[in-house]
């Protein structure tokens, strides 16, 4: 038996007897479920966003109301996941299921890959999860137990580590009866087995023919690409109250947090307005928030705003930092 079959079977025993019970895994998969699960899952833990999977899953039943839901109540439901370019795309995805594929998914990855949002590790789950295709995913997960298990050192962040890990991940697959089972089972054993820091190489199934394993080098693999450090931003915002309501602007579309409702930006902290909580820093991917929140008069803001009670600025979509402010307000 060549190594990737013995490989492949392994993984598939693994899921099949340690799976999570999640609410998107059922014995005949919901592809609209599947997609939206996996777009959810793309930079979220299970954890994590299981509860935002249910809520939105309740919100929006299916891909023709998804598609007709107003935009801000979706960002609503999306604020704390962040990346909310994959919720808008999401949205663009089933408005253009509903006018291309009669409002069902495409069956096959091909298409899937047509679809906007659906790159190709979102078209491989859906396509071998819920169609039985033999497509192999290569997501952050697998990328680790490849890596580990058959001992490659090109950067997963490199074109040439995509390409190899793709051509990998399509080998393993071939042999299966049940594309779905191996797919989910190389995710579930990165996400539970394999995993970061401390992977349970002593219980391991695979640890007798897995190169990092054998040959010490499981804390070294996979190889990343070194990205540039954060750079630090300071964003001043200014807080008006007026009769219980607050004022809020939206973003425009070119930005972090486009289209998204704050507090109106100051240029620089004010001379006499009230700072009403210490700073609190924000982590994105690639910059260092540092935002400070004034108590200021409407006169000292700019620009379009509107004023909103609490609770319906709680039905805005709103980056966490601000939602989080807003909700602890008196």
């Amino acid at each position: 038996m060549d190594r990737f079959n013995t490989f492949r079977i392994s993984i598939e025993a693994y899921y099949l007897a340690n799976k999570r019970d999640l609410p998107w895994r059922k014995k005949v998969p919901i592809p609209y479920e599947v997609w939206l699960s996996e777009i959810i899952l793309q930079q979220t833990r299970v954890a994590q966003g299981t509860p935002y999977y249910n809520k939105i899953r309740a919100a929006f039943p299916t891909i023709e109301a998804l598609a007709h839901a107003e935009e801000d109540k979706l960002l609503a439901l999306w604020t704390g996941l962040g990346y909310y370019n994959r919720a808008r795309n999401l949205q663009k995805g089933a408005r253009q299921i509903l006018a291309d594929f009669n409002g069902k998914l495409p069956e096959n990855y091909s298409d899937l890959l047509k679809i906007t949002g659906i790159g190709p590790y979102t078209a491989a789950a859906i396509a071998s999860i819920c169609f039985k295709e033999k497509i192999g995913v290569v997501d952050g997960n697998v990328y680790r137990v490849l890596s580990r298990y058959f001992g490659i050192t090109t950067p997963t962040n490199s074109t040439a580590g995509q390409k190899e890990f793709q051509a990998v991940a399509n080998e393993c697959i071939q042999q299966t009866k049940e594309p779905d089972v191996y797919n989910q089972g190389i995710m579930e054993f990165g996400a539970l087995h394999c995993t970061p820091k401390k992977p349970n190489c002593m219980y391991c199934s695979l640890s007798t023919t897995c190169h990092a394993f054998n040959s010490g080098t499981v804390t070294e693999l996979p190889v990343k690409l070194k990205k540039g450090k954060r750079t630090k931003e300071t964003l001043h915002f200014g807080v008006v109250l007026s009769e219980q309501r607050v004022a809020l602007t939206k973003r425009g579309t070119e930005s972090i947090w486009a289209g998204l409702y704050e507090f109106p930006q100051l240029t620089e902290a004010p001379e006499h307005g009230q700072l009403l909580s210490e700073p609190k820093v924000h982590k994105l991917s690639h910059k260092e928030l540092h935002c400070s929140f004034w108590e200021v008069s409407e006169a000292e803001i700019s620009g379009d705003f509107n004023f909103y009670t609490k609770e319906e600025a709680l039905e805005l979509g709103m980056p966490i930092i601000i939602a989080d402010f807003v909700t602890n307000m008196p």
